[in-house]
């Protein structure tokens, strides 16, 4: 029993859904190059982000734990399922394992694990907790997944474009994340954009980059980039979200409802991976 409760711990701790974002990235980067081939390097790839992900999420919530006793009181670490020395534990076998993988796969792929490992520590420890420069550190590991997993199959320019997308669609959520955690935020000294300047200054700026980012992911189809098959399910899959949260925030914008919302934009990152990797 003490082993199941350890699994369940670890599985609630590492984000499941995060995880599968992550590793799923990686493959639909590597299929959307011209070299796309099966090697144990795209195997490793996934692996790593995932692994890296579920790490990330575990360090996130040992600094968060006192702003999740406000924000997230039914996590594991503030509901007390997992104790602080559990977590660290998943947290160094994860990054461990990690970071042993990618030295399998050269120096270049394990100096971007390495890299972005510390990024995702020092986010959680110092960056989080910023003005827009945790966002932005977030919305750049995101991206490099595109990235790190193209480079798997030997072809990293390949991933710049979803790269480029995945940054400006991680801002707008994680806006929308630190609007939801606002009241924990402020009552533990987190200055992040919404704490520093309010939530409709916020609002404005997800839509400001919401729209810059509907503009840049029609691009690729007038460069004929991407195919038709692409462009529909981009529009229809991922404009309309994004259209439908920049209006709907002006209106609703409570906790729970900006929950629901973070909830919509991580299902919604799917729709998006579809469309690339059906639209290549």
């Amino acid at each position: 029993m003490e082993v199941v409760k350890y699994l369940k711990n670890y599985w609630q701790l590492s984000r499941p859904l995060n995880v599968s974002i992550a590793m799923i990235t990686i493959w639909v980067a590597a299929f959307i190059t011209p070299q796309f081939h099966l090697n144990y390097k795209l195997y490793f790839a996934a692996v790593i982000a995932g692994l890296m992900t579920a790490g990330a999420n575990i360090i996130n919530d040992l600094y968060d734990i006192d702003i999740d006793r406000i924000n997230k009181p039914n996590r594991p670490l503030p509901s007390g399922r997992a104790t602080q020395k559990e977590a660290r534990v998943y947290f160094v076998l994860n990054y461990a394992l990690s970071f042993a993988l990618a030295a399998f796969c050269g120096l270049p792929m394990f100096m971007v694990t390495f890299l972005i490992g510390l990024l995702l520590v020092y986010y959680s420890s110092h960056l989080k907790r910023t003005v827009l420069w945790g966002n932005l550190a977030v919305s750049l590991a995101s991206a490099i997944a595109f990235i790190y997993g193209a480079m798997s199959v030997g072809d990293w320019r390949a991933g710049i474009i979803p790269a480029a997308f995945a940054f400006f669609f991680h801002l707008g959520r994680e806006i929308v994340k630190d609007m939801q955690d606002l009241e924990g935020d402020v009552q533990n000294q987190s200055i992040t954009f919404p704490a520093r300047f309010g939530l409709k200054p916020s609002i404005v700026l997800i839509n400001f980059v919401f729209i810059f980012l509907i503009i840049l992911t029609i691009i690729p189809y007038i460069l004929k980039v991407y195919g038709e098959m692409y462009l529909w399910i981009v529009t229809i899959g991922v404009h309309s979200v994004l259209i439908f949260v920049s209006v709907f925030l002006w209106f609703r914008n409570d906790r729970a409802v900006l929950g629901k919302i973070s909830h919509l934009l991580k299902l919604d990152m799917l729709v998006g991976l579809a469309a690339i990797y059906l639209g290549s």
